[in-house]
């Protein structure tokens, strides 16, 4: 979402700005300073209005990562760990996890 700030170009092929932080449009305009439309990408940066990159999509190997990461997260929940006190049902949760990371492990093998 674009908005109105000082900003001043710091790269004319990117379009990447620095905003000014304050409310002194006389100090800002003696500084190089420009009012424009400015947008913030996905990285933090600034970008004059219609510049800022967009983020990529994620490749096979970031997605598996990501699952393996959130299964790893789950075996760490309260109710999974419940498995090492001989709660049934958490064991076999635990013991899907597991298996659910070893097959994306093994895919992240064959990418």
């Amino acid at each position: 979402m674009a908005e109105m700030k000082w900003c001043k170009l710091i790269n004319p092929t990117t379009r990447e700005v620095i905003l000014g932080a304050g409310q002194d449009p006389e100090y800002y305009a003696s500084i190089g300073m420009t009012y424009d439309e400015v947008e913030q990408s996905y990285e933090g940066l600034w970008y004059l209005k219609g510049y800022a990159p967009v983020k990529p999509e994620p490749t096979p190997r970031e997605i598996i990562i990501a699952q393996i990461d959130e299964l790893e997260a789950q075996i760490t929940d309260r109710n999974v760990r419940g498995a090492i006190l001989g709660d049934e049902f958490a064991l076999n949760k635990l013991q899907t996890i597991e298996a659910q990371i070893a097959e994306l492990r093994r895919q992240l093998e064959d990418l």
